[in-house]
Parts: structure tokens; C-alpha cells; sequence
């Protein structure tokens, strides 16, 4: 404020250049200290001054303390980030550690057990104790053997039946649908009895061949074996066929 009062104070005589003196401008310029106030008397001025410089260090020790928090802060957060860490590789080890001292103990017991159905004699024969043993064991491995054949080949029996049934459902949908388009092309009561006479007779079978497939359909169902199913579906597959040719020839007769 100091540069700002004795400048106000040039410009104010420069408007009376005359009566005042250009010197006078640029010693009140040269004794103004930064800072200081008009007419402040220089001892006020050092209290001032010490005080916003008390002030000012004051502020400084706080951002001080203030940032050294923050770096303790964070070296705590990244200690504990560390022990949990630790603590967890500790855990995960003492886990696979276990994990493998139980995997060791289930291979020892595994291996007992080899050795006390699959062994080879001492001597050149063995006795028929040992020789029955071995006779069991292979026994028992055949066996574990064609019960993972046989399930497998039951899983595929299985799903043929149901491809076929699904066959047989598909085909009974499309007789139905055929039943339906035949009993909607029959022709009106207008029509002449030389015509209606041969759609009768062709509708009459239809429906009993419906009829008669869905009985088959139904009887599908009575085989208690897989085999059975499957010799009953080859020969309903077998009518089927014989009977749509049939129809189909006494359809192109003139």
C-alpha cells in the first residue's frame, strides 16, 4: 500500500506542478517500505510485520505436520496391506500344504491296497491262497470294467429309444394333420354321390389308420426291456411303410 499512497500523492501535486517541487514526489516514494501503511510509524509496522510472519510459519508447520500425517498414514495403510498379504500367502500355503500331506496319505493307502491285490509271489509258485487273490483281483477290475461299459452303452440305448419315440410322435402329428386336410377337402352336400362316395371311403381309412397307429402308439409303451422297444418299433416301422404304400397305390389307380 506503501507504492500505491505516495503515487496517489504524485499525481495529486502533479496537477500543481508548479508550486510543488518534483523532489518532494521521490522521497516519499524511496522511504515507503512494502507493506507499510500511510503515516504508520515504523515500530507499528514491525509488529505487523512479525506478526503475519508468526502467522505465516505458523500455517507453514501446519501443512508440515499435516503432510507428515498423511505419509505415516499411508505407510501404515501400505504395512497393513503388507501383513494381509502375508497372512494370506501364510493361509494359501498351510491349505496346498495340507492338500498335499492328505494326497500323499490317500496315494500311501492306495498303494496298500495294490499291493495287497496285485502282488508278485516270492517264489517260482505262488500258493493258492496268493494265486486266489489274484484271481479276485482281476476279477474285480473286470468287472468294474463292464459296469463303466455297460452304463455307458445303457446312456446310448437310451437316447435312441427316445429319438425313435420322438419319430413315432412326429409321425402321428403328420397323420393328424393329414386327417385334418382330408376332412376339410371333403366335398359339399351339392356335390354328386359319384364323387363323395370314393372321399367317404378314403376318409373312412384314414381316420381307422389314425386310429390304429395310436393304439400302436399306446402299446409302445407296455415292453418292459430295451429290446423289446426296439423290435417293436422296427415292426411298427415296417407296417407303417407297408401300409403307406399300399395307399399310395390305391391312390394312383386310375
Amino acid at each position: 500500500m506503501s507504492d500505491t499512497v505516495p503515487h496517489k500523492q504524485c499525481h495529486i501535486s502533479s496537477a500543481r506542478l508548479d508550486t510543488v517541487p518534483r523532489q518532494q514526489c521521490q522521497v516519499s516514494n524511496v522511504t515507503g517500505l512494502p507493506g507499510q501503511l500511510a503515516n504508520e510509524p515504523i515500530a507499528d509496522y514491525k509488529k505487523r510485520f512479525q506478526a503475519q510472519l508468526a502467522i505465516i510459519e505458523a500455517e507453514e508447520q501446519r501443512q508440515l505436520a499435516a503432510k507428515a500425517a498423511q505419509l505415516q498414514a499411508e505407510e501404515a495403510a501400505t504395512a497393513e496391506k503388507l501383513r494381509l498379504q502375508a497372512e494370506a500367502d501364510a493361509d494359501a500355503q498351510a491349505r496346498r500344504k495340507e492338500a498335499q500331506d492328505l494326497l500323499q496319505r490317500h496315494e500311501a493307502n492306495s498303494i496298500k491296497r495294490l499291493k495287497f491285490w496285485h502282488f508278485k509271489p516270492n517264489g517260482d509258485e505262488a500258493t493258492p491262497e496268493e494265486q486266489h487273490k489274484e484271481f479276485m483281483a482281476k476279477l474285480v477290475t473286470r468287472l468294474v470294467y463292464t459296469c463303466k461299459h455297460l452304463q455307458s452303452e445303457l446312456v446310448k440305448l437310451q437316447r435312441a429309444v427316445r429319438n425313435h419315440k420322438t419319430q413315432h410322435e412326429d409321425a402321428a402329428r403328420a397323420l393328424d394333420a393329414r386327417v385334418l386336410d382330408l376332412e376339410q377337402a371333403v366335398p359339399g352336400p351339392d356335390a354328386g354321390a359319384s364323387n363323395s362316395a370314393p372321399s367317404s371311403r378314403q376318409l373312412e381309412e384314414r381316420v381307422d389308420h389314425v386310429v390304429a397307429m395310436l393304439g400302436d402308439i399306446s402299446a409302445f409303451a407296455e415292453p418292459a426291456t430295451i429290446s423289446q422297444r426296439f423290435e417293436l418299433l422296427d415292426t411298427k416301422i415296417s407296417q407303417q411303410q407297408q401300409t403307406d404304400h399300399s395307399h399310395n397305390n390305391s391312390s394312383t389307380r386310375p
